[in-house]
């Protein structure tokens, strides 16, 4: 798979010198769960699609700022 980086994105990630393979690898693993379990509780649910999609937005911007914390050390 490869995906399209921003030279200025490149550069902080390079800054770094975090391993990013298994960091991402980790990242779309937990969002694979995350979506699978979002798609499980819709499926017995009467939740309307506009709510499954705000609710899948939310999860999104929460793992988001895990991994963001998990990268930088920010533990606050």
């Amino acid at each position: 798979m490869k995906i399209k980086i921003p030279e200025d994105l490149k550069r902080k990630m390079d800054e770094l010198g975090v391993d990013w393979s298994p960091a991402i690898r980790r990242m779309i693993e937990r969002e694979i769960q995350n979506l699978s379990e979002i798609e499980r509780i819709i499926s017995k649910s009467r939740m309307a699609e506009e709510d499954a999609l705000e609710l899948g937005e939310k999860v999104s911007k929460s793992i988001a700022e895990r991994f963001r914390k998990h990268v930088t050390g920010d533990r606050c």
